[in-house]
């Protein structure tokens, strides 16, 4: 990923010997290789020679040689010379029988503002906008006497021009352009090595990696350049089974619906984190397993030896600086790629067959960055993770999906979830009215549907877009200091026996002119208390919910619970650290179900489903009751596609029918070396 220095030492020449000496090796012991570009950072010589080719920050500043991830998206200069070097390593490398798969750059992210940046977005938004008129019009431009009497007088928006903090800007319209422009640009590199393969290789699937909820590329745009999806895991100590759930859900979705592959994890500890754990004996093989029954086909780890030098040198490894086979991690390691030599082949290429879609969109992630109302604590990943996560702990499958989803494919879901989705662009409101008039059930947030593709407010009353399904209209929202005691209770009001479900950042006062009947109410010290919290209502043969405050865990967890048992979908109930995953093969006619244990201890759960289910690992009859070792895996294999969720085989079906471009690979084990 970070070899481009070594392999083309000035602009004239280029050297693989170090490279042919590895890919050597690998042939010669049989292994498979995912082959990167090496860009993912600028050799000294390119930062010298062409200055452009790096980054100018938010503050107006050029950036020199340094870092990684250093160069400017734009600049003809870079996109020159990386593309010359990816066909070169095409060329010499791609009819490789070894080769798997090709790798572009590395986490391609962050922005640049320099003049390369700000004449591509001029061109950029003219395209767009066809006018400099209909861009004022857009942008409501005339605040702050902004309006434009030209593209050419158009800045990016950072510290020294219209930015205002970082993430606002004068123009909240504008910040979102070049943010979606930013995003574009850097698929453009990504785009620009692909094709200089394709120039020598036509054959292997090229992928890059991606970061999960990263803020800084729309990454539903991204996979639709993709043959297969790939991303970096890197869990947080504070970081749930839900929320990495969440994010294996997200990838598959970018990649909709297909299996992904899991390109980088750790087998021990990261070096970056605010504080950097220890992984507990059994954690790492709980959260592989956990990756492949969301999907993934791959599981690899970065990094292969620890180094000597430089700011990784204490990231964790397969082979310690120690250099010993003894080792805890490269025990476990060694392990867990015996169980997948075994049995890895008989996961690759599931599919996940899920009753609810949730709408995650970059723009609405980008939106509630520019409203200054919010409170600085309201995050948009977090709010969609939250919501999210009352299914999970139901073992209800769970699909991500764009706010642009096919309508038909739509249709095969039972639950629609839209949290925090600001922006509703054009169609999406008749894309949900058209799946709750259908029959579906549609549950809206706080934040949601209140903003244009434009990122103004659509007029009439909150929650805009969705106010009319929702039968309701948000008339103010309240922002919720901490230590307010603001409060949510389900079935009797304020008088209610139980304290009820605590409210924190933002509450919305909701009147019921639209049909809807409050499903709960405020309480607590604010003059709004038993006013509508959350309400429902029936439109057409669906049904929709409006939360309409942010909720606490057992708040979210009675609005699923309510809208699930309207829904008729239902999970499996388990122990509360145990997650339970099924992946389906519907041309072998099998199903797999991965039980996991995300707990350190010993669990056990009684009475289960799995019962007379041969074991996914050891071929094994499964019992009724089971014994769960501290993050211990086991699952049963069952013939038969039983359906849990009618209504969804249509898009499964054409889910299978797009190309597996990693089926070929026999193991679900593969080590990363960068």
């Amino acid at each position: 990923m970070f070899s481009w220095a070594l392999i083309q030492p000035d602009e004239s020449r280029y050297d693989f010997a170090m490279l042919d000496r590895i890919v050597d090796l690998l042939v010669a012991h049989d292994f498979g290789f995912v082959l990167a570009t090496s860009t993912g950072a600028l050799p000294a010589w390119i930062a010298q020679r062409y200055p452009d080719a790096t980054r100018t920050d938010y503050e107006g500043r050029r950036h020199r040689f340094g870092v990684r991830h250093n160069a400017c998206p734009n600049s003809p200069n870079f996109l020159r010379l990386a593309g010359a070097l990816a066909g070169k390593l095409a060329e010499r490398y791609g009819a490789n029988d070894h080769l798997i798969a090709w790798h572009i750059s590395n986490e391609l992210g962050g922005r640049c503002y320099c003049d390369n940046c700000a004449a591509a977005f001029r061109v950029w938004l003219e395209r767009k906008y066809g006018s400099i008129e209909a861009l004022n019009r857009a942008w409501n431009a005339n605040f702050w006497s902004h309006t434009y009497a030209d593209f050419a007088q158009i800045l990016p928006p950072n510290a020294i021009s219209d930015g205002l903090d970082g993430e606002r800007a004068t123009l909240s319209a504008c910040s979102i352009d070049y943010k979606r422009f930013q995003s574009d640009s850097l698929l453009g590199t990504y785009v620009t090595e692909r094709d200089a393969i394709r120039a020598f290789d036509a054959m292997h699937p090229i992928t890059t990696n991606l970061m999960d909820t990263y803020e800084g590329a729309d990454y539903f745009r991204w996979g639709r350049e993709m043959d297969v999806i790939s991303w970096d895991d890197y869990p947080f100590p504070h970081t749930t089974p839900s929320d990495n759930a969440f994010k294996h859900d997200l990838m598959r979705g970018v990649g909709d619906g297909r299996p992904f592959m899991l390109m980088e994890s750790t087998p021990n500890q990261t070096n970056w984190q605010e504080c950097n754990v220890l992984r507990a004996p059994g954690r790492m093989r709980a959260e592989s397993y956990q990756a492949v029954a969301h999907g993934a086909d791959t599981v690899q780890y970065f990094q292969l030896k620890q180094s000597r030098g430089g700011f990784e040198k204490y990231h964790g490894a397969v082979i310690s600086h120690g250099g010993r086979e003894d080792e805890r991690v490269y025990g476990e390691v060694r392990a867990l790629g015996g169980e997948l030599a075994a049995h890895g082949a008989r996961f690759v290429g599931g599919l996940t067959e899920a009753p609810v879609a949730l709408m995650f969109d970059w723009d609405s992630y980008w939106s509630t960055e520019n409203i200054s109302l919010l409170p600085k604590g309201f995050d948009y990943p977090d709010q969609v993770r939250r919501w999210y996560a009352p299914f999970h702990h139901r073992n209800i499958a769970v699909d991500v999906v764009p706010e642009d989803i096919d309508a038909r494919r739509l249709a095969g879901y039972r639950v629609l979830v839209a949290p925090a989705l600001m922006m509703a662009k054009p169609g999406v409101r008749e894309l949900v009215e058209g799946f709750v008039r259908a029959g579906g059930t549609f549950l809206a947030t706080v934040m949601s549907g209140m903003h244009d593709e434009h990122d103004n407010v659509i007029l009439g009353g909150y929650p805009g877009a969705f106010r009319e399904v929702c039968g309701m209209r948000m008339e103010e929202m309240d922002m919720i200091p901490d230590g307010r005691d603001v409060r949510v209770v389900f079935g009797s009001g304020e008088d209610a026996d139980t304290d009820g479900s605590r409210v924190s950042l933002v509450a919305g006062l909701i009147k019921l002119d639209g049909g809807a009947r409050p499903l709960a109410a405020y309480a607590g010290d604010v003059f709004y208390r038993g006013t509508p919290a959350v309400t429902v209502n029936d439109f057409g043969a669906g049904t929709a919910y409006f939360a309409g405050a942010v909720l606490d865990e057992a708040g979210m967890d009675a609005v699923v619970g309510d809208v699930v048992h309207r829904a008729g979908v239902t999970g499996i109930v388990s122990p509360e650290p145990v997650e339970v995953v099924t992946r389906r093969y519907p041309s072998r006619g099998e199903s797999l179900t991965f039980v996991i244990n995300h707990a350190d201890t010993a669990t056990a759960w009684q009475d289960t489903p799995f019962a007379g289910c041969e074991s996914v690992l050891d071929g094994t009859v499964l019992g009724r009751d089971l014994v769960l070792e501290p993050y211990g895996v086991t699952g049963g294999a069952h013939r038969g596609m039983t359906d849990s969720t009618a209504g969804r085989s249509r898009t499964i079906s054409q889910v299978s029918n797009r190309p597996n471009h990693i089926s070929r690979l026999q193991s679900s084990f593969i080590i990363s070396i960068r």
